[in-house]
């Protein structure tokens, strides 16, 4: 065989090699990522408050949302915040939503979302503001992000009515590198409206069904009528990006290899 032959050969096999053992380091790593929202290990905060409150037909619930980068320097918050509702229109309804002005007029932040809707029983509320200077924004205190007033039009079939973070749509990220430092948010607004007879403390768990007299396995605060029936509505799973990263291997990953395994058969047997 011509030594030139050979020499092209031996080439073309290290060639294979090498992205044969590329790929192999790929498959060790993570290949498909999403956007991570809030994270267990996570630094920042978001809080709302008052956490608690008792409140009349009529009344205005006035609720305030904050944010604690943990002294990192971030570009932006979003949040989402859900409360269910029975019927056609919800009980409790928004009537605004006000982003901090000290924010606004400092000039580095832009706050392009601040709207309500309603989505499979639960009204949502959505809030995402970007800090665009060059050095991003830093705090080790709650700051205030938004003012959310709320007006109790009737008499909620739940009581308290509770406001939760969505902790898969609510995010903080670092300014360096976006990436996500939310710590998974565990702070609620309960709010208690008068007339409302059904009251759970704690997670329900959405199959419970409770009749008469408590079970000692269930427990419920308030009082119990013995002939009503207390039906608990699950809380939606949340659309959009996911909690947690996702790691996998692409599917070029493995053609690749493939691919580099059957060039290394095929200059073998071209140098024979």
């Amino acid at each position: 065989m011509p030594a030139k032959k050979i020499i092209v050969a031996l080439l073309i096999i290290i060639v294979a090699v090498g992205g044969f053992v590329a790929g192999l380091v790929l498959l060790r790593e993570r290949q498909e990522l999403r956007e991570e929202a809030s994270v267990p290990t996570g630094q920042a905060e978001v809080s709302i408050s008052p956490e608690t409150g008792d409140y009349d037909v009529g009344d205005t619930i006035n609720s305030s949302i904050y944010f604690n980068p943990a002294n990192i320097a971030i570009s932006g918050v979003a949040v989402r915040l859900t409360y269910p509702f029975s019927g056609t229109t919800p009980e409790v309804s928004v009537s605004s939503i006000e982003v901090n002005s000290a924010l606004l007029s400092s000039g580095d932040w832009t706050c392009p979302i601040q709207n309500s809707s309603l989505s499979g029983g639960n009204v949502v509320v959505d809030i995402s503001c970007t800090n665009t200077s060059a050095f991003g924004f830093t705090a080790n205190t709650a700051t205030l992000l938004a003012n959310l007033t709320l007006r109790v039009d009737r008499t909620p079939s739940v009581s308290p009515l509770v406001i939760r973070f969505d902790p898969a749509e609510s995010i903080i990220t670092r300014k360096t590198n976006n990436e996500d430092i939310l710590l998974i948010p565990t702070s609620t607004g309960s709010y208690t409206v008068a007339g409302a007879t059904t009251q759970i403390s704690g997670t329900p768990t959405p199959t419970t069904r409770v009749t008469g007299s408590p079970t000692p396995t269930t427990r419920l605060t308030g009082t119990v009528t013995p002939t009503r029936a207390v039906s608990v509505t699950a809380t939606p799973t949340g659309t959009g990006k996911g909690g947690l990263p996702d790691a996998g291997v692409s599917y070029p990953t493995y053609f690749g290899i493939g691919l580099g395994i059957l060039v290394i058969i095929g200059a073998a047997l071209l140098a024979l």
